[in-house]
């Protein structure tokens, strides 16, 4: 099996608008997504299409989490990491052929809220109608029980009873050219998860960028932690490499370290913003990273204008004023405060969440826990 775990791409919006802004043929984006016949319980639209033979041959088939929740890991750089329940399921896909006689997957990905797959279905006489969506249903059945368990064991994000949205996109991939665009889909995943998407973190700065010269102290927490249980530990703490994050050419002076180094967070959790108030309290520098945007000038708190116009604070963003919030972009900020900081502290950090899988992906040594990587097969 071609396991191409470690490379992919965030659906904007549905699968199917994204699929439709693939070269990947009429074959396959025929008829996808859309509303074809009434289910048996009532209104509810079907997706399969009723010309399409589902006992046989080669489908393209993409699995949604539940409210598009990234659940399953995170993307680092181009590898989708995945913690307990992604690597749970990554498990059950490469078995699958043996639970299934005349199934093959040749190609998968699982991402941080959805799946990949590019299944082929021997033709068979024991073979249902509607093979592919009995070998999918099952699969999802399988891995809501492993979700449940992981649940109950406060390993996973709570999303309901299952990990899935309902039902499943598929497509015809009839021929073998359209078989290779749809691999080098999967395959591709994550590398365009992030940097294609959102561009450098650096993009838009408001205050003093000689900041970024410095060997700053990054901070983290998950959402959902509660200021009075704020315990700030050390994760790591790398050897100060010198100068990081700006141009060669850049002409900016490197900051002197005669007093307290920056500190770099979001500052958009309880705890983060916890720890941004004793910074202001304490007059200390620091670099807020903004996922949405920075504010308005007129808009920023007097307290952190002051500061960026005395030299204390930069304020940077990889969009542009008013963009919005967005989870996937502020995975990535946080990625860059991990890979970035010279130090990295961290108050709660819930287990299953996406940041758990980004601070086990990124530490300097091996991580004790299981979080795992996917990785070709």
């Amino acid at each position: 099996m071609n396991n191409a775990g470690t490379e992919a791409r965030q659906p904007e919006g549905t699968e199917a608008r994204q699929l439709e802004e693939e070269p990947l043929g009429k074959s396959v984006v025929k008829g996808l997504g859309r509303p074809l016949g009434k289910s048996v319980k009532g209104w509810r639209p079907m997706l399969r299409h009723p010309d399409i033979d589902y006992s046989r041959g080669w489908f393209f088939v993409t699995i949604q989490a539940a409210f598009n929740k990234t659940i399953f890991g995170a993307i680092v750089g181009e590898r989708a990491v995945l913690n307990d329940l992604g690597a749970a399921i990554e498990e059950t896909i490469r078995n699958l052929g043996a639970y299934y006689s005349g199934t093959t997957i040749d190609t998968f990905v699982v991402m941080p809220n959805h799946v990949h797959l590019l299944v082929k279905i021997d033709g068979r006489p024991t073979n249902s109608p509607h093979q592919l969506g009995v070998v999918i249903g099952r699969f999802k059945s399988y891995c809501s029980k492993l979700y449940r368990d992981l649940k109950s064991a406060g390993r996973v994000v709570d999303v309901g009873t299952t990990p899935w949205q309902r039902d499943y996109w598929e497509s015809l991939a009839a021929d073998e050219t359209v078989r290779e665009k749809v691999r080098a889909y999967i395959r591709n995943n994550p590398k365009k998860w992030t940097r294609d998407r959102f561009g450098l973190v650096t993009s838009h700065v408001y205050g003093n960028v000689g900041l970024l010269n410095a060997a700053f102290v990054g901070f983290v927490a998950s959402q959902g932690a509660y200021q009075d249980d704020l315990k700030p530990r050390l994760l790591w703490k790398r050897p100060q490499t010198g100068r990081r994050h700006l141009d060669a050419d850049d002409e900016t002076p490197v900051e002197a370290e005669a007093e307290k180094p920056p500190v770099i967070s979001t500052f958009t959790s309880a705890q983060e913003r916890a720890v941004f108030a004793r910074v202001l309290r304490n007059g200390q520098r620091f670099i807020c990273v903004y996922p949405g945007g920075i504010p308005p000038e007129a808009e920023l708190p007097e307290e952190i204008r002051k500061s960026c116009a005395e030299g204390r604070a930069l304020l940077i963003s990889p969009v542009e004023t008013g963009s919005g919030l967005n989870k996937q972009r502020a995975v990535w900020c946080n990625e860059y405060i991990l890979r970035n900081a010279a130090e990295v502290w961290a108050g709660a950090v819930t287990p299953g969440h996406t940041l758990a899988s980004l601070v086990a992906a990124l530490a300097p040594t091996p991580p004790t826990s299981s979080w795992r990587t996917s990785a070709s097969a």
